[in-house]
């Protein structure tokens, strides 16, 4: 019995519609393939399907980077965006049309800065970042100064003028925003994209936020195993 190709794994499906995203859905479908097959068989043609070791690799989404303001710059460029994206795979950023590193318009009142967004359907947000060191008023959120400490920031609390000072050293903060920024909204999308791309919070934000963190964790576990084993 002949299967459609909308029936096809969650895999092959999102390898084939992040490589040809804007495909007709009849194209390619396993019954016209053995349908065309057979009409080229009576005419006496015979069809040789092309190698897959010829095709090109799957398309990423379109990352679009905005210049920084003064005095900010993006820590991950397109290039890192697109070595993560890569090493995710398609069954992750299927659904996912476009990622912008973008100004960032809080700029005032804000404890800490922003550092990205899902805008359903399929469109991330990385905002640009102040230069290091940051000087934030008011003693930072534990649960903040853990992630930022996981990523490698040093969180220097002074009680005596009440602020926190955060120092990125190396290319902790370009790991921050791939590994706990990046990772977290594909994590949010794969959610809402596997839900059937609504546009309205499909899960409670406390299950979204478990879920996503679940993800990006998988993804740093994986990322460092691979870099291990090729270092």
């Amino acid at each position: 019995m002949s299967r459609s190709k909308h029936t096809d794994p969650l895999g092959i499906r999102a390898k084939r519609r992040v490589q040809n995203p804007w495909e007709p859905r009849s194209v390619g479908d396993l019954s016209q393939r053995q349908r065309l097959g057979r009409e080229l068989k009576e005419m006496g043609i015979v069809h040789a399907p092309s190698d897959p070791r010829t095709q090109s690799n799957p398309f990423p989404p379109h990352v679009t980077v905005q210049r920084p303001q003064p005095g900010f710059f993006h820590p991950a460029g397109r290039t890192d965006v697109l070595r993560v994206l890569d090493f995710v795979g398609p069954e992750a950023i299927y659904g996912v049309r476009h990622i912008e590193l973008s100004r960032t318009s809080n700029l005032e009142g804000a404890t800490i800065p922003t550092f990205g967004q899902l805008v359903v359907p399929g469109r991330i947000i990385l905002y640009e970042q102040p230069f290091p060191p940051w000087r934030l008023s008011g003693t930072l959120n534990e649960d903040y100064a853990m992630l930022f400490r996981r990523a490698g920031a040093v969180v220097e609390l002074r009680n005596e003028v009440s602020a926190t000072i955060i120092n990125w050293p190396g290319e902790s903060l370009k790991f921050f925003m791939l590994f706990e920024v990046l990772l977290h909204e594909i994590g949010h999308h794969i959610l809402q994209h596997n839900k059937g791309k609504r546009t309205a919070q499909i899960a409670r934000t406390k299950d979204h936020e478990a879920f996503a963190e679940r993800f990006a964790q998988q993804c740093r576990s994986a990322w460092f195993d691979h870099e291990v084993s090729v270092g």
